[in-house]
């Protein structure tokens, strides 16, 4: 009788960390996730976009239809799942507008009034080397506007991202902007693009000699020194549009200078995916354009062919996605002050069992009048409790003890002079909203 050996465990050292490219959003960073998701919540709702949740992983197939097999996100950076069923091949999603497509095909969502606008918030995946402003997990606002090719709803679509960053009082940004035109018009200008970067081999890194096989507009927005030499003098894709694509970006860069939208043509901006036709543009602070692509923190364009692509009818559409962690970098880059509504506005102390039950009606109580309360009930004694309420700099403590629970009151302290009243216990939530200035409608 043969016994099978065991594969040998890998070593696991105490503590453990989060993994490699994440991170853990710890209760002091909330207040500018709640800034950016929640005011992106009601934003975009107030422009007719409807959330929309999609899965956390798909089919591979999928992704590699709608993003392209050739691209670095297929070919180097997708999380695969490992699947137990037969023939099942998944991987967690590396970008949304595959799956929010994928949905809108599935549900029957052509029938809807269009555009369909669409939203959803979540976590990413790519598997790639972390470095500032690049993570494996990261978050994002996606959102998609399907059903219209006309150029105004790429001028709206931009020109809205951009009022969501004046209404987070952003105003270090610009907003680069070229055109792809369509497949077709690219493929006489990808042949010259090939014979410029072939006849100078020799002086591009090693993932652009790559890309000259198997993607070669990516070499257009490589962040290489030597490879943004030879982009600068490439032939350039705006020179070899037919006459209806040059009339639909003109539309839009005159539009967007009439709105007052800050931007700029920039003629290497290809974007990643190869979905992407006509309009493509991207964020970037002002100060450090062009320094690298970790700091854009909005981008998209339209992707007319990808509905058909992915299975669908022949719909137009166009799209966008929003970093999450990339603009709570610039509200903190800019210095935007931000008001923490949830700071506890008093503590509640007590002492005894009748006053630990007690305080637990008087928590409901205050939590039902949205009054922000801090408290530490499982802790017996007074000078300690009220030590925790001076650290957290609450302006007024309730005590409750067993006297207290026998009269009917607690006694209210005020913790910056140490006066103490005794408040009647029915009163207690109105007497707290007048000494806090809470105004109910």
């Amino acid at each position: 009788m043969t016994t099978k050996k065991k594969p040998p465990q890998p070593t696991v050292q105490f503590p453990l960390r989060s993994p490699r490219g994440t991170q853990d959003i710890l209760p002091q960073d909330q207040k500018y996730w709640e800034y950016v998701i929640e005011n992106a919540k009601t934003f975009f709702r107030g422009w007719h976009f409807q959330q929309l949740e999609v899965p956390m992983f798909e089919e591979v197939s999928l992704f590699a239809r709608g993003i392209g097999g050739e691209t670095d996100i297929i070919q180097k950076e997708l999380f695969e799942v490992k699947a137990r069923g037969k023939g099942a091949h998944y991987a967690l999603r590396p970008e949304g507008t595959a799956s929010m497509i994928r949905a809108y095909i599935e549900h029957g969502m052509r029938s809807w009034p269009r555009p369909v606008k669409l939203f959803t918030i979540g976590s990413f995946f790519r598997y790639e080397r972390p470095q500032a402003g690049r993570l494996r997990e990261f978050h994002q606002i996606d959102l998609e506007t399907i059903g219209s090719a006309s150029p105004i709803t790429d001028v709206q679509l931009i020109t809205m991202i951009h009022w969501f960053f004046k209404h987070l009082n952003l105003e270090d940004y610009v907003v680069l902007i070229n055109t792809l035109g369509e497949p077709g018009e690219r493929k006489t200008y990808i042949a010259l693009l090939k014979d410029h970067y072939r006849r100078n081999r020799q002086k591009l890194c090693r993932d652009c000699k790559e890309r000259l096989v198997t993607n070669p507009l990516r070499l257009l927005d490589c962040k290489e020194e030597k490879c943004q030499q030879l982009s600068s003098t490439a032939p350039r894709l705006l020179d070899h549009l037919s006459e209806g694509s040059k009339k639909h970006f003109d539309f839009v860069v005159n539009s967007l200078r009439e709105l007052g939208v800050p931007h700029e043509i920039s003629p290497s901006l290809v974007r990643g995916l190869d979905y992407y036709t006509h309009t493509v543009f991207e964020f970037v602070p002002k100060s450090t354009r062009g320094e690298s692509q970790q700091n854009t923190f909005a981008g998209g364009g339209r992707y007319n062919g990808l509905v058909k692509e992915l299975g669908g009818k022949d719909v137009p559409a166009i799209g966008a996605a929003i970093g999450v962690e990339r603009v709570i970098e610039r509200v903190k880059e800019e210095g935007i002050e931000l008001t923490v509504m949830d700071h506890p506005q008093l503590f509640i102390a007590q002492l005894g069992e009748q006053a630990k039950l007690l305080g637990l009606k008087i928590m409901k109580e205050l939590r039902d009048a949205d009054i922000p309360f801090a408290e530490s009930i499982d802790r017996d004694g007074m000078q300690a409790q009220l030590r925790m309420a001076d650290r957290l700099k609450v302006e007024w403590s309730i005590i409750i003890g067993q006297k207290e629970v026998l009269d009917g009151t607690v006694i209210l302290r005020n913790m910056e002079s140490g006066m103490q009243e005794v408040i009647d216990r029915e009163k207690l939530v109105h007497e707290l909203e007048r000494r806090l200035n809470i105004v109910r409608q």
